[in-house]
């Protein structure tokens, strides 16, 4: 670990502490490194390990021994990270993703959204930005120490962990032979017997501290000393031989010896008086029997049936505390005590799954533990007790996430019933599911009703923290989204406009988040049927974001794009195709070609082609980019039933109605399965089936 540098709370020991790895930008570290640090002691005790040197490689052979265990990768976004050749983003960040290793990412710059979600930046990744806060109420703080409480192993069930071991082996070895210590740790796993042994060994010293207490220690409490021979222990003076192994003779600790590559006998008997037989890691019974002969008196399989050790266990091996990182065993035994109706089991497996924290994300396998827990909790406890609740504002939060829109309204309103009358409506925990519970209804078109809680949420945000407050204002933009999904563009004009006034005034006409309301307004004003005020508001926006965040950034083509719908809405079809093909082009380059945003503008590209008449080219842009849209985020995503039904449209316009009629039955039969029936999305997709129908029929 010599390349890593080490910074704690209070610079005391790393030993047994949380192993979080600080990764960034080259140019960023200055500026961001002390300021991190801070904020993760502040809401965990956590050893942050980093490079000095963000721009040098680290050791190949060292990557799976250290950055393995690793237990959180922290990563500051800016817009160098995103767009700069850069070791974090090609070589650390892959590498957690390959390892399932969670990863924070902490948005450090305003308006990286899209760039942020390429693809190949974050995709769909959540991160936290200091120093901003939403229409939930939560502090940045208090997000972030929730975070790290669920990601994070804390010291007390770190405590419980060490104490569900079985037998504990000190292992002995240089550090160059850090690598095959590693694998004689798993060699020891490799039988079912040993799972629950746990290896003490030294591997987060830091360098210069005295570690003879710490050692002396970790083997009085071990049941024997496992010594890696290997040249390496003979070749030069080292702790090994001059502390170490003495202690361990000293206390009369039975001594392994286990060699790793061969090693002159007559310098290892110099070195070490009255060393024990050696055995070689490749002579694996012999090892075995040694192995086992050495914990003869311990009863090895006690627990074994026993779903909260197992889930200690499993803990141990997901986090590597005491034990190599295994995660794959980790996660069968924290299955098996999740299987066996432990609640904590189920509560961090439904959490690792919605997370993709040591495995794939899957919403659908989350869900079915977060629904197991509520189960289990009802039964136990009873609908009314806190943590069953608690379990219900979960399953409300992920049927939000995995789009099972009915599901969560009805978790959300059980949650947001019980918080309103036990905790009031001003505590910070009902207003975020006063929020969740809008956005179900606004999702399932009940815009009635998400208005109404939305309305409230403002009025009790105007209370608590007064009208120019971010969050205020962010509660009041949320309002009005609300009111352009209902139709009702003129007040959702009133609500932005009394957002961009305040903007103005409290951060200036050309601050990224103002020029964001003024875009909204244009979009508005076109909503209105006032095409040119949009255009021009449109072209200050572009003008000023091309001075403020430049012409490359994602949000002044995002802009742009904007200009290109308008020019076709005033009937300059010319523009508008000439701006769609530098919108498609900058999008590809800037963001990819499967982002979001690129297919976004492939379809508007498909619009400005049918507006002047090529129907064929706007016919095989669209059908290019359907099937885009599917792989990106699936067949019942928002945006993909968009997609569908343009595509729809284009074949009508072409004269292909069978074809036309396929699509438009397709995107209804989701949208019934998604949305229900009486949804105004659905409905109008019924009416779209009717007429296409009635179509053919006259046709025939």
């Amino acid at each position: 670990m010599e390349y890593l540098n080490i910074k704690t709370k209070g610079n005391g020991s790393p030993q047994g502490k949380s192993r979080v790895y600080f990764t960034c930008h080259p140019d960023d570290v200055e500026k961001y490194l002390d300021p991190v640090c801070s904020d993760l002691f502040e809401a965990v005790d956590c050893a942050v390990y980093y490079t000095p040197n963000m721009t040098a490689p680290i050791p190949e052979e060292n990557k799976e021994t250290d950055l393995g265990r690793i237990n959180l990768f922290v990563i500051p976004v800016t817009w160098k990270l995103l767009t700069t050749s850069n070791r974090t983003m090609e070589e650390d960040f892959p590498f957690a993703k390959s390892h399932h290793i969670p990863v924070l990412p902490l948005m450090m710059e305003s308006g990286l959204e899209s760039l942020y979600s390429r693809p190949d930046g974050f995709g769909e990744l959540q991160f936290l930005q200091p120093g901003v806060t939403d229409s939930t109420a939560i502090p940045y703080e208090e997000k972030l120490r929730k975070y790290l409480s669920s990601v994070l192993i804390d010291s007390e069930t770190a405590e419980r962990v060490r104490a569900a071991f079985d037998a504990y082996i000190f292992l002995s070895y240089r550090k160059k032979d850090r690598a095959r210590a590693n694998d004689l740790m798993r060699l020891i796993h490799r039988n079912p017997i040993c799972r629950d042994i746990a290896i003490w060994y030294d591997e987060y010293l830091t360098p210069g501290e005295s570690f003879n207490e710490s050692i002396e220690k970790a083997l009085e409490k071990c049941d024997l000393f496992t010594l890696l021979v290997t040249p390496n222990l003979v070749n030069e003076d080292n702790y090994v031989v001059r502390s170490e192994y003495p202690m361990a003779m000293a206390e009369g600790k039975r001594v392994l010896p286990v060699e790793a590559v061969s090693t002159d006998r007559d310098q290892l008997n110099k070195h070490f008086e009255n060393l024990p037989e050696i055995v070689s890691v490749d002579d694996e019974p012999e090892f075995r029997r040694r192995l086992l002969n050495s914990f003869e008196h311990i009863a090895k399989s006690a627990n074994d049936n026993d779903p909260a050790h197992n889930y200690l266990i499993g803990l141990a091996y997901m986090e590597g505390i005491d034990v190599e990182v295994d995660r794959e065993r980790g996660l069968e035994l924290i299955t098996s005590a999740a299987e066996a109706s432990l609640p904590e089991a189920m509560i961090k497996i439904s959490y690792m799954y919605r997370e993709g924290l040591g495995v794939d994300l899957d919403y659908r396998k989350s869900l079915f533990w977060n629904q197991k827990l509520v189960d289990e909790l009802i039964r136990d406890k009873g609908e009314d007790d806190p943590d069953t609740i608690a379990a219900i504002d979960l399953l409300g939060l992920n049927c939000l996430l995995a789009a099972d829109y009915q599901n969560a309204l009805r978790a959300l309103k059980r949650s947001f019933v019980w918080k309103y009358q036990n905790l009031g409506d001003r505590d910070p925990s009902t207003l975020l599911t006063m929020s969740n519970l809008a956005s179900a209804y606004n999702q399932l078109g009940n815009h009635e009703m998400g208005l109404q809680i939305g309305e409230k949420l403002y009025s009790l945000r105007c209370q608590l923290q007064g009208e120019d407050h971010p969050d205020t204002l962010s509660a009041l933009s949320i309002m009005a989204s609300t009111y352009i999904d209902a139709g009702d563009y003129r007040k959702a004009f009133e609500l932005t406009q009394k957002v961009y006034d305040a903007r103005c005034r409290i951060l200036g006409d050309e601050h990224e988040l103002t020029l964001l309301s003024m875009s909204d307004l244009a979009y508005l004003y076109r909503r209105l049927g006032d095409d040119n005020t949009a255009l021009g508001l449109y072209k200050k926006v572009y003008e000023a974001q091309c001075r403020v965040i430049g012409e490359n950034h994602p949000d002044t083509i995002g802009t742009l794009g904007n200009l290109e719908v308008t020019y076709a809405a005033l009937g300059d079809y010319e523009e508008a195709l000439k701006t769609g093909k530098k919108v498609f082009e900058d999008t590809c380059r800037i963001l990819g070609e499967t982002h979001p945003d690129t297919l976004i503008s492939m379809s508007n590209l498909a619009s400005a082609y049918s507006h002047i008449g090529d129907y064929q080219e706007a016919v095989r842009i669209q059908e290019k980019a359907y099937p885009m849209w599917c792989a990106a985020v699936g067949e019942e995503h928002p945006n993909t039933l968009t997609a569908l039904n343009n595509l729809a449209v284009l074949y009508e316009a072409v004269g292909d109605d069978k074809h036309a009629l396929e699509l438009f039955h397709k995107k209804y039969q989701i949208q019934r399965r998604v949305l229900g029936e009486d949804h105004p999305a659905t409905q109008k997709s019924r009416q779209q089936l009717e007429e296409i129908r009635k179509k053919l029929e006259d046709n025939k």
